[in-house]
Formats: C-alpha cells, structure tokens, sequence
C-alpha cells in the first residue's frame, strides 16, 4: 500500500497493560492525544482501531515498533510486525512502521514536568509515547 501525504493519521503504542493512541488533523500538523485502551486482547483492539478509523476518518496508521537497541529486530519488534499485519489486512489502510526506541523513556520524563492539566490532556503515559511516535513519523514524511 502506499503512504497517503494528506488526511488524518492513527499513531498506535501497543504495550502488554495499554495501547497509547494519538492521531493528527487533515494537513498532519497537529497531534492530539486519545485515551489509552487496556489491553484486553488483539481482537479487541482491531475492532476499536475500526470504530477509532470510521470515526475520525483516518486515512493511515502508523505502529511504534520496539526495536532493539542495535537496531535490530528481537522478539518484541516480531511480535509487533503481526500487530502491524493484522491492522492493515482488519483496516484495508497503510500501516507503517516507526521506530518507537526510547519514545516511552522519553514520555516518562517530559510526563513527569507536565502540570497535572497538562497530564490529563494526555491522559496517559502511553497516549504521550503514541503522539511522540507520530510527531517523528509526520516530521520524517515531510
């Protein structure tokens, strides 16, 4: 599938506990944080994802992959990949990979110097780790 310059992007942080979510207007300018969704089961994800892409009209999503540090792919990036899979073939949309290293390190600390009103906009970790993914993904497109 190829990649769409215009029209709304999904960004996904899928975590064991949480799956973060964050997605950007029309022109992929500005990024805004979703509620987090526990993780309750790959099936029930994809059906929410669907819900989540009729609703805001998303025309692409993109996944954070674990990547090892080396740069390599271990067991958590493998196990994301048939996430990735499973998104495109449910969604019939691109999904793109974006390397997702450190980006919850990262959320952690910029959540730990936001006001708790700040927090709450973000309303958590992982929906801050999900908009971190996409800001990179919307800046390496352009």
């Amino acid at each position: 599938m190829t990649v769409n310059l215009k029209g709304r992007v999904l960004a996904v942080d899928y975590g064991k506990k949480n799956i973060g979510l964050a997605y950007s207007d029309e022109f992929r300018l500005t990024v805004q944080p979703l509620p987090s969704l526990p993780n309750i089961g790959k099936k029930d994800f994809l059906k929410r994802a669907r819900e989540l892409v009729e609703t805001l009209e998303i025309r692409e999503v993109v996944v954070g992959i674990p990547l090892c540090m080396d740069g390599s792919r271990g067991d958590a990036a493998l196990a994301m990949e048939k996430i990735r899979r499973s998104l495109e073939g449910t969604l019939k949309l691109a999904v793109s990979e974006m390397d997702e290293r450190l980006s919850t390190v990262e959320a952690l600390g910029i959540w730990r110097e936001m006001t708790p009103k700040r927090q709450r906009k973000y309303r958590t970790v992982d929906s801050l780790a999900a908009a971190l993914i996409l800001e990179r993904f919307i800046g390496n497109a352009g």
